[in-house]
């Protein structure tokens, strides 16, 4: 399948269709892209040419101003062709945001250079062990450190990194613009679900120089989002509380994958040592089927509540409250940990062929589970910082990621 009319500037649908007409290749090529623990280039290619990495770009250099409405539909779509390619796309897209943080005459050669794929990644470290150290010199800085699960990072030409620039002070958190061919790249990332994202470590090699100019903090990426926002040249409001619910899709998107596959088998599947023929004879198929499509509708119904409110939110013109954005965190989390735990449900109801590497539906709940054990999906955490919320009980500042440090109510 190849689309040969790629426009400037695709609308929603037309993405979303774009993806249902590939999404036949993207599943038959999930195992691949398993096995070479990346995102093959025809992958990217193809969806390249489909437009699918105006998803990725600021709005002002030609990329999508789409809802968040909009982007949850794109990513649910996409993820019934391959979930961890959605992953990619969808984190590559969230560190895009950084580029409104640094100057126009060192973000602009970065997107309008010819390139296929993803421009960026971002790696926004919670802790000093997630993140490098930058100490000031004459015209910049030296930054110096080891970042993990640099999502995005195969295909991309730069990357924002997380860095501490102070020794006492976990608050003094920047990002530094760095081109990809500055950095080593260690190929390591070999893990049992979401192989397929590339997610592998970048480091330096002893004390790498970046100017002032690809220096910047969150105080003065929420400054920039403030002055292009009003100008109609940001991005719309939210932030990563924003973009984690837009993740949300891609959890229901697996899922939809899941029951197509399960429910397509059980005219043919049987039960071995029941009097059952086939599953789709058996009451505890149908008991199986009902209560992974509850939980996935019960997930779904949660994602659009957070979604409807989040494009209210923007249309008001204001971003979440600390109330609001806790809620809408636990919300995201919830839907991550419904949706893996109706996975695992169709999984397990599916005999012992299920667990050949060639059956899908193993490779889709490895998937949707690391999807839902990702550190911003822990639903206990979650559950937990709303709660405490709630109560009105004390406790000291959450472990953020640098993107939320610039955030404000």
């Amino acid at each position: 399948m190849t689309i040969n009319a790629r426009l400037e500037h695709p609308t929603a649908d037309e993405l979303r269709a774009r993806l249902v007409q590939m999404r036949p290749w993207l599943r038959e090529n999930q195992a691949v892209a398993e096995q070479q623990r990346r995102v093959p280039q025809e992958s990217i290619e193809r969806l390249d040419e489909a437009g699918i990495f105006t998803l990725v770009m600021p709005k002002r250099y030609g990329g999508a101003d789409f809802s968040t409405r909009e982007l949850h539909d794109i990513y649910r779509e996409f993820a019934r062709g391959c979930g961890a390619t959605a992953w990619v796309v969808w984190a590559a897209a969230g560190g895009n945001l950084w580029s409104c943080a640094f100057p126009e005459d060192v973000v602009a050669p970065v997107y309008e250079s010819p390139w296929v794929g993803n421009r960026t990644f971002a790696l926004g470290g919670t802790s000093r062990r997630m993140s490098g150290t930058a100490r000031r010199v004459d015209g910049g800085w030296m930054i110096n450190g080891v970042w993990p699960f640099a999502t995005g990072s195969i295909h991309a030409s730069h990357g924002y990194l997380a860095v501490f620039y102070d020794e006492t002070d976990d608050s003094k958190l920047g990002m530094a613009l760095v081109p990809k061919s500055e950095l080593v790249v260690r190929g390591d990332w070999d893990a049992m679900g979401l192989a397929a994202t590339g997610s592998q470590t970048v480091a330096t090699e002893g004390e790498l120089f970046v100017p002032d100019a690809r220096f910047s903090t969150p105080d003065r990426l929420a400054e920039r989002l403030d002055e292009l926002t009003s100008q109609g040249l940001g991005p719309r409001r939210g932030g990563i509380v924003r973009s984690l619910v837009v993740c949300t899709a891609i959890a229901l998107g697996m899922a939809d994958q899941a029951m197509e596959l399960f429910v397509g088998g059980v005219e043919k599947r049987s039960i071995p040592y029941s009097p059952y023929k086939t599953q789709i004879d058996a009451p505890i198929t149908h008991h199986t089927v009902g209560r992974a499509h509850a939980r996935i509708r019960a997930a779904g119904r949660v994602a659009d509540a957070a979604v409807a409110e989040l494009d209210r939110l923007d249309a008001a013109g204001r971003e979440p409250s600390v109330l609001e954005s806790l809620e809408l965190h636990t919300d995201a989390a919830y839907v991550w940990d419904t949706c893996a735990a109706a996975v695992e449900t169709l999984f397990r109801a599916s005999g012992a062929s299920a667990i050949i590497k060639r059956q899908p539906l193993q490779l889709i709940a490895r998937n949707c589970r690391a999807g839902s054990m990702h550190g911003a999906h822990g639903i206990d955490t979650w559950l937990e910082n709303v709660g405490r919320e709630l109560c009105g009980a004390k406790a000291g500042d959450l472990s953020t990621s640098v993107l939320e440090r610039g955030r404000r109510d």
